[in-house]
Protein backbone atom coordinates (compact mmCIF):
# COMPACT_ATOMS: atom_id res chain seq x y z
CA UNK A 1 0.00 0.00 0.00
CA UNK A 2 0.96 3.75 -1.28
CA UNK A 3 1.03 6.34 1.07
CA UNK A 4 0.65 9.66 -0.56
CA UNK A 5 1.51 12.35 1.87
CA UNK A 6 -0.15 15.94 1.23
CA UNK A 7 3.38 17.03 0.12
CA UNK A 8 4.29 14.40 -2.50
CA UNK A 9 0.20 15.53 -3.50
CA UNK A 10 1.12 18.85 -3.93
CA UNK A 11 4.27 18.16 -5.94
CA UNK A 12 2.68 16.50 -8.07
CA UNK A 13 0.08 18.77 -8.87
CA UNK A 14 2.86 21.30 -9.57
CA UNK A 15 4.73 18.99 -12.06
CA UNK A 16 1.59 18.33 -13.91
CA UNK A 17 0.79 21.81 -14.04
CA UNK A 18 4.36 22.82 -14.72
CA UNK A 19 4.30 20.52 -17.48
CA UNK A 20 0.81 21.47 -19.18
CA UNK A 21 2.44 25.30 -18.70
CA UNK A 22 5.75 24.27 -20.49
CA UNK A 23 3.70 22.87 -23.44
CA UNK A 24 1.16 25.91 -23.83
CA UNK A 25 3.52 28.45 -23.42
CA UNK A 26 7.11 27.71 -23.30
CA UNK A 27 8.58 30.65 -24.25
CA UNK A 28 6.89 32.76 -21.21
CA UNK A 29 6.89 29.80 -18.87
CA UNK A 30 10.85 29.69 -19.35
CA UNK A 31 11.06 33.34 -19.20
CA UNK A 32 8.71 33.23 -15.88
CA UNK A 33 11.69 30.32 -14.28
CA UNK A 34 14.68 32.17 -15.50
CA UNK A 35 13.57 35.90 -14.00
CA UNK A 36 12.55 34.21 -11.20
CA UNK A 37 15.99 32.37 -10.44
CA UNK A 38 17.98 35.01 -11.41
CA UNK A 39 16.50 37.60 -9.63
CA UNK A 40 16.92 35.56 -6.16
CA UNK A 41 20.70 34.88 -6.98
CA UNK A 42 20.74 38.73 -7.22
CA UNK A 43 18.57 39.59 -4.33
CA UNK A 44 20.85 36.84 -2.27
CA UNK A 45 24.40 38.77 -3.54
CA UNK A 46 22.64 42.23 -3.34
CA UNK A 47 21.88 41.53 0.99
CA UNK A 48 25.73 39.84 1.23
CA UNK A 49 27.20 43.26 -0.39
CA UNK A 50 24.91 45.00 2.05
CA UNK A 51 25.79 42.90 5.48
CA UNK A 52 29.74 43.56 4.36
CA UNK A 53 29.43 47.07 4.01
CA UNK A 54 27.43 46.92 7.42
CA UNK A 55 30.39 44.48 8.75
CA UNK A 56 33.62 46.67 7.80
CA UNK A 57 31.39 49.90 9.14
CA UNK A 58 30.76 47.97 12.38
CA UNK A 59 34.68 46.79 12.56
CA UNK A 60 36.00 50.28 11.82
CA UNK A 61 37.15 49.27 8.31
CA UNK A 62 36.56 50.70 5.13
CA UNK A 63 35.78 48.91 1.97
CA UNK A 64 36.39 49.67 -2.01
CA UNK A 65 33.83 52.17 -3.14
CA UNK A 66 33.66 49.81 -6.07
CA UNK A 67 31.53 47.83 -3.55
CA UNK A 68 29.26 50.54 -2.95
CA UNK A 69 28.65 50.49 -6.59
CA UNK A 70 28.53 46.76 -7.29
CA UNK A 71 25.47 46.62 -4.73
CA UNK A 72 23.76 49.65 -6.03
CA UNK A 73 24.24 47.63 -9.35
CA UNK A 74 22.77 44.38 -8.41
CA UNK A 75 19.96 46.07 -6.57
CA UNK A 76 19.03 47.30 -9.32
CA UNK A 77 19.38 44.46 -11.50
CA UNK A 78 17.31 42.51 -9.14
CA UNK A 79 14.47 45.27 -9.63
CA UNK A 80 14.72 44.95 -13.24
CA UNK A 81 14.62 40.74 -13.14
CA UNK A 82 11.36 41.08 -10.94
CA UNK A 83 10.12 43.34 -13.41
CA UNK A 84 10.66 40.98 -15.52
CA UNK A 85 9.21 38.25 -13.79
CA UNK A 86 5.75 39.66 -13.10
CA UNK A 87 5.59 40.51 -17.46
CA UNK A 88 6.05 37.10 -17.84
CA UNK A 89 3.57 35.80 -15.72
CA UNK A 90 0.90 38.43 -16.66
CA UNK A 91 0.72 37.72 -20.55
CA UNK A 92 1.43 33.92 -19.68
CA UNK A 93 -2.08 32.85 -20.55
CA UNK A 94 -2.14 29.34 -18.99
CA UNK A 95 -2.43 31.10 -15.81
CA UNK A 96 -4.68 34.24 -16.01
CA UNK A 97 -2.88 36.65 -13.62
CA UNK A 98 -4.35 40.02 -13.78
CA UNK A 99 -2.35 42.84 -12.22
CA UNK A 100 -4.89 43.21 -9.50
CA UNK A 101 -3.13 39.20 -8.49
CA UNK A 102 0.52 40.70 -8.97
CA UNK A 103 -0.16 43.80 -7.23
CA UNK A 104 -2.84 43.42 -4.38
CA UNK A 105 -2.54 40.12 -1.90
CA UNK A 106 -6.11 38.46 -2.09
CA UNK A 107 -7.67 35.56 -3.98
CA UNK A 108 -4.66 34.47 -6.49
CA UNK A 109 -5.77 31.91 -8.98
CA UNK A 110 -2.41 29.80 -8.41
CA UNK A 111 -1.12 28.83 -4.78
CA UNK A 112 -2.54 31.58 -2.79
CA UNK A 113 -0.40 31.99 0.25
CA UNK A 114 2.93 31.89 -2.10
CA UNK A 115 1.77 34.14 -4.65
CA UNK A 116 0.97 36.34 -1.85
CA UNK A 117 4.35 35.82 -0.10
CA UNK A 118 5.71 37.10 -3.38
CA UNK A 119 3.02 40.49 -3.72
CA UNK A 120 4.55 41.22 -0.27
CA UNK A 121 8.43 40.90 -1.32
CA UNK A 122 7.50 42.93 -3.60
CA UNK A 123 6.81 45.81 -1.50
CA UNK A 124 9.21 45.11 1.01
CA UNK A 125 11.93 45.22 -1.28
CA UNK A 126 10.23 48.14 -3.77
CA UNK A 127 10.61 49.67 -0.19
CA UNK A 128 14.64 49.29 0.23
CA UNK A 129 14.88 50.20 -3.60
CA UNK A 130 13.36 53.14 -3.81
CA UNK A 131 14.66 54.44 -0.18
CA UNK A 132 18.56 54.12 -1.37
CA UNK A 133 17.74 55.83 -4.41
CA UNK A 134 16.50 58.61 -2.90
CA UNK A 135 19.04 58.02 0.10
CA UNK A 136 20.32 62.06 0.09
CA UNK A 137 17.04 63.13 0.83
CA UNK A 138 16.16 60.64 3.46
CA UNK A 139 17.15 60.81 6.99
CA UNK A 140 20.27 58.28 7.87
CA UNK A 141 18.59 57.05 10.92
CA UNK A 142 15.23 56.50 9.25
CA UNK A 143 17.36 55.08 5.82
CA UNK A 144 18.63 52.41 8.35
CA UNK A 145 15.63 51.98 9.80
CA UNK A 146 14.15 51.44 6.16
CA UNK A 147 16.74 49.35 5.07
CA UNK A 148 15.78 46.40 7.47
CA UNK A 149 13.09 45.86 5.55
CA UNK A 150 15.77 43.54 2.86
CA UNK A 151 16.31 41.15 5.65
CA UNK A 152 11.83 40.52 5.26
CA UNK A 153 12.10 40.59 1.65
CA UNK A 154 14.73 38.20 1.68
CA UNK A 155 13.21 36.04 3.68
CA UNK A 156 9.84 36.12 1.91
CA UNK A 157 11.47 35.79 -1.43
CA UNK A 158 12.71 32.45 -0.05
CA UNK A 159 9.42 31.08 0.58
CA UNK A 160 7.65 31.92 -2.25
CA UNK A 161 10.33 30.28 -4.29
CA UNK A 162 10.30 27.42 -1.85
CA UNK A 163 5.99 27.01 -2.07
CA UNK A 164 5.55 28.30 -5.85
CA UNK A 165 8.72 27.62 -7.55
CA UNK A 166 8.14 24.88 -10.31
CA UNK A 167 11.89 23.86 -9.91
CA UNK A 168 11.45 23.44 -5.57
CA UNK A 169 11.82 20.23 -5.18
CA UNK A 170 14.87 19.78 -8.02
CA UNK A 171 18.14 19.39 -6.12
CA UNK A 172 19.91 22.14 -7.07
CA UNK A 173 17.45 24.77 -6.72
CA UNK A 174 17.10 23.30 -2.81
CA UNK A 175 20.89 23.66 -2.83
CA UNK A 176 20.80 27.50 -3.76
CA UNK A 177 18.01 28.21 -1.54
CA UNK A 178 20.74 26.25 1.17
CA UNK A 179 23.44 28.14 0.45
CA UNK A 180 21.58 31.64 0.29
CA UNK A 181 19.93 31.19 3.32
CA UNK A 182 23.34 29.82 4.83
CA UNK A 183 25.39 32.75 3.87
CA UNK A 184 23.08 35.56 4.98
CA UNK A 185 22.23 33.47 8.34
CA UNK A 186 26.30 33.61 8.55
CA UNK A 187 26.95 37.11 8.23
CA UNK A 188 24.03 37.74 10.46
CA UNK A 189 25.41 36.07 13.06
CA UNK A 190 28.92 37.83 12.30
CA UNK A 191 27.01 40.86 12.53
CA UNK A 192 25.69 40.59 15.36
CA UNK A 193 28.82 39.38 17.42
CA UNK A 194 30.79 42.02 15.61
CA UNK A 195 28.77 44.95 17.11
CA UNK A 196 28.82 43.40 20.47
CA UNK A 197 32.48 43.11 20.09
CA UNK A 198 32.63 46.29 19.24
CA UNK A 199 30.53 47.87 22.38
CA UNK A 200 32.65 45.45 24.69
CA UNK A 201 35.65 47.26 23.67
CA UNK A 202 34.20 50.88 23.73
CA UNK A 203 33.47 49.74 27.16
CA UNK A 204 36.64 48.49 28.52
CA UNK A 205 38.31 51.67 26.95
CA UNK A 206 35.93 54.15 28.80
Amino acid sequence: MVVVTPLATIALNLHTLNARAAQDAPLLWYLTRTTAVAAYVALTFSVILGMLRAIARTAGERLSWVVDELHTFIASLTAGLIAGHLLSLRFDTFIPFTWNNLLIPGDQPYLPLATNLGVLAFYTMTVVLVSSWFRSLIPYRFWRLLHVFSFVAFGLVTAHGLLAGSDASEPWQRALYGMAVGAVGFLTLLRLLGGKKKKVAVAEEA
